[in-house]
């Protein structure tokens, strides 16, 4: 079953064979992590899944719409039209609406270290610096006794 999208949301707007449907589900689930791969970090309860949903179904509908995939010819008196096959699973306005939908999630944010000298004189390789516990031994003994340069 996918994680982003199933057989079922398909179901109303295309008659597509549960096995077909599956593995263009997959198929669709994997290009859209590699095109956007802070989409694989949404939690199964975020409200994000829903927009994500939204692209892969238009996506999966597109290519199944598209039948085999062969160079199809039209012609209308003197005029004709060549049509080819996609080229690939999304338009980039989709790929722009996946990135987006992983970059608005609140992972991968920036920490600070704060460098600014703490009160005392804790040694220079105190993990205090780093916002850490005392590790040279300044909070109990009032002056460095361990990791003392």
């Amino acid at each position: 079953m996918g994680t982003f999208i199933t057989p079922e949301d398909l179901a109303p707007f295309a008659a597509i064979e549960s096995v077909k449907a599956a593995a263009m589900i997959a198929d669709a689930e994997a290009m859209a992590v590699l095109a956007a791969p802070r989409i694989a970090t949404l939690e199964s309860d975020s409200p994000h899944i829903a927009s994500v949903r939204a692209v892969l179904r238009g996506a999966i509908l597109r290519w199944h719409e598209s039948g085999s995939g062969a160079i199809t010819q039209e012609a209308v008196g003197q005029m004709s039209q060549s049509i080819a096959p996609r080229r690939s699973m999304f338009w980039p306005s989709e790929i722009e609406q996946l990135r987006s939908i992983g970059d608005s999630e609140d992972s991968g944010k920036a920490f600070s270290v704060d460098t600014a000298p703490s009160l005392g004189s804790h040694s220079p390789i105190c993990s205090v610096y780093f916002g850490g516990a005392c590790s040279c031994g300044y909070d109990i003994a009032l002056e460095p006794i361990y990791e003392v340069e």
